[in-house]
């Protein structure tokens, strides 16, 4: 059990802690540093490693996002309004990453069932959102960082 908490935490919970701090960073327009971002991302995979097994479905996802808003205003000197309004976009386009994973594998007959019984083939799939996710977070940083090339 422990073996499997592990796997998951270094293949799934790490990189999407990695994602969803980008994109909020991106989104709250907060300057992306390589240590804190390490740092922070590394932090919040700790984070939700350490309570998912104890809180309710779903709720690591609302603790998360707690988490995300008082980074942002704390941290990254964010205002409190815009750090909740991104910290709710970022997770609209985590679970839109994941639906279209799940429309898909349903498209080509895939038995969902298994996703709760293998650890491994759930992290498989679970590269799918991911790199979604990740690819939005990209997007939105280079836009961002191109918007401001051309205002200086």
């Amino acid at each position: 059990m422990w073996d499997q908490q592990l796997f998951e935490l270094f293949t799934n919970i790490i990189p999407q802690s990695f994602a969803f701090i980008l994109l909020f960073f991106s989104l709250t327009n907060i300057k992306i540093k390589a240590k804190p971002y390490i740092l922070i991302s590394i932090g919040l995979s700790v984070l939700v490693f350490l309570i998912r097994p104890y809180v309710n479905f779903g709720v690591h996802s609302v603790i998360m996002l707690f988490s995300l808003v008082i980074i942002g205003v704390a941290w990254g000197k964010a205002e409190i309004v815009s750090s909740v309004i991104y910290g709710l976009i970022t997770y609209m386009i985590a679970y839109i990453s994941e639906w279209l994973t799940f429309i898909f594998l349903t498209i080509i007959g895939f038995d969902l069932d298994l996703l709760n019984s293998d650890s491994k083939l759930r992290t498989i799939i679970g590269v799918i959102p991911l790199l979604l996710f990740f690819g939005a977070g990209l997007t939105v940083y280079y836009v961002k960082k191109k918007q401001k090339k051309k205002e200086e």
